[in-house]
């Protein structure tokens, strides 16, 4: 041992306080160890909260070979470490030839013949041990013990703190891995408008950087829908005055960066320092999806409650007729029950159509019927469609010309609605057309194709033409017909990428019903690739 003791010990002591994870210090102290006490092997061993196992914490890690790894629990029993623990003393063991603990037999095979385990000990409790091996048989004695007993207290303090704040590091882990993985924004806002925290998930959600909530105050409540804003700032300012202990979905609207409004629905409790109020936490949860959906329920509600109306007033009406015909005998009225078949009839088709429109139009808004996209030719769905209508449209006297050119690329579309959006604006047109004729015609745009049906009927002012594609629209509202069918057209081409609009030049002077859909994918790259080749040939 050296005669300078006390320095050793001084600088042993700031290697250990030098971090909070001994593991990084750990060859240092190693080092200074090494000065005062010999040793060929030294471990640090830790105790599990049970009990029942203990751990090597740090290992020597110019001893490659041996049976024991870090960070693997061993059991208590038949070890040194019970020992030290139930007797809270050192332990000496002099020859580990003769086996006394179990571990001594593994160390003896490893070429350790002298051990000495000191117990650490923290507020009380032996939370482990410092251990020390040596090639000597017979090595350690009491003057390593007095020794090693003025580093020991420090040793321990300083082993506790790295527990604990490996414990603490691994919770802020867990926490902070929440925090940037929730989906809903988790926030700190204090009394002076200034957010301590809020998770990455705001930017989503609002369209505003974490960065932009760090750097302005007061920007939580500037992002309510000004029908909100009083609202929920003084339900707020309730909780960071201590009137009320916590507030429970608050729902309310924020206007997003991009100009749209989101539905939040907002939890808060007060954050408090030495039991006084200095601000509020909480999360935020987006419920634009879910006010979306019971917006549509609603309307759904209301639309069938309108559309269903007039059929069922009718129906209840013709049946009254057949009941007082019966009960009075009068021949008038019996005559007039002679209509009452024709009238369930009529009313009970409309109330069919109108309930199949109805749910038609709430699985579209919804989006819960999703689109079978193929590649269709749009040439041969009109000119099969056109065919069908034409006994129809010649009992009026129009005549239905096809201008479709040969060479109308293919669509990636759902067939069977770009069947229903083409059959509902031939029939519309045929409807309002009392004699003329209908074109239907394709035109070829570099990135879609255009559809046109061309009618000379009635024709649109300029309010009908704003509104025709509104749903429950009619121009007169006795006329047949729900009103849903260019809402309908209106919603597939929509959910197709492209666009629907309608052009008349008044009333009596026809419509023009118009409206595009994509080219498929593979020719938009044939096209633009044939552009390409036809400009590097000339």
């Amino acid at each position: 041992m050296l005669i300078n003791k006390k320095e050793i010990i001084l600088k042993i002591n700031s290697i250990i306080f030098s971090s909070l994870d001994i593991r990084d210090v750990y060859e240092t102290m190693s080092r200074e160890l090494l000065k005062v006490i010999d040793f060929d092997r030294l471990t640090v061993t830790l105790i599990t909260e049970n009990n029942n196992l203990y751990e090597t914490f740090v290992l020597s890690k110019d001893y490659e070979h041996t049976a024991l790894q870090e960070g693997v629990l061993y059991p208590m029993e038949g070890s040194l470490m019970k020992r030290v623990v139930q007797f809270r003393e050192p332990v000496i063991v002099e020859d580990t030839s003769l086996g006394r603990f179990q571990t001594d037999k593994v160390l003896y095979a490893e070429g350790i013949r002298s051990r000495f385990g000191y117990p650490l000990s923290y507020k009380g409790r032996v939370t482990g041990s410092v251990n020390f091996g040596s090639k000597r048989k017979d090595y350690y004695t009491k003057k390593h013990i007095s020794f090693f007993s003025m580093i020991a207290p420090q040793l321990a303090m300083a082993i506790e703190n790295t527990r604990l704040f490996n414990k603490t590091r691994e919770a802020e882990k867990k926490y902070r891995s929440i925090i940037e993985n929730s989906p809903d924004i988790i926030f700190e806002y204090t009394k002076d408008g200034t957010f301590p925290l809020i998770s990455p998930s705001v930017e989503r959600i609002t369209g505003y950087s974490v960065e932009y909530f760090y750097n302005h105050k007061n920007c939580g409540t500037s992002l309510c829908h000004p029908d909100d804003r009083e609202r929920v700032q003084n339900e707020v300012l309730c909780v960071l005055d201590g009137h009320v202990d916590s507030l429970m979905d608050l729902e309310c609207r924020v206007i997003h960066k991009q100009g749209h409004i989101k539905w939040l629905s907002i939890e808060v409790l007060p954050l408090k320092e030495e039991g006084k109020i200095i601000g509020i936490e909480g999360f935020c949860r987006d419920i634009t999806e879910r006010k979306r959906l019971d917006e549509l329920k609603n309307n759904l509600i209301r639309d069938v409650t309108h559309e269903l109306k007039t059929p069922t007033a009718k129906i209840e009406m013709a049946i009254d007729m057949f009941e007082r015909a019966l009960s009075s005998g009068n021949k008038s009225l019996l005559e007039k029950g002679s209509q009452i078949p024709e009238i369930l009839r009529n009313n009970l088709y409309r109330l069919k159509n109108a309930t199949k429109n109805i749910l038609d139009i709430s699985r579209l808004e919804s989006g819960i019927e999703p689109l079978k996209l193929t590649d269709i030719s749009i040439h041969d769905i009109i000119k099969h469609i056109a065919g069908e209508k034409k006994e129809s449209a010649g009992k009026k006297k129009i005549a239905l010309i096809e201008q479709l050119p040969p060479d109308v690329p293919p669509i990636k579309a759902d067939s069977d609605k770009i069947k229903h959006l083409v059959n509902h604006l031939i029939d519309n047109a045929i409807k309002f057309t009392d004699e003329g004729k209908i074109t239907l015609a394709v035109k070829i745009l570099p990135q879609a194709v255009e559809i046109t049906v061309e009618d000379t009927g009635r024709g649109l002012d300029k309010d009908a033409q704003e509104c025709v594609f509104e749903k429950f629209y009619k121009e007169n509202p006795s006329a047949e017909g729900s009103g849903i069918g260019l809402a309908i057209c209106k919603h597939i081409v929509q959910m197709h990428k492209g666009k629907i609009w309608v052009e008349s030049e008044g009333r009596g002077k026809g419509s023009r019903f118009k409206f595009t859909l994509p080219i498929a994918e593979e020719r938009k790259e044939q096209g633009t690739n044939q552009v390409i080749r036809l400009k590097a040939e000339g």
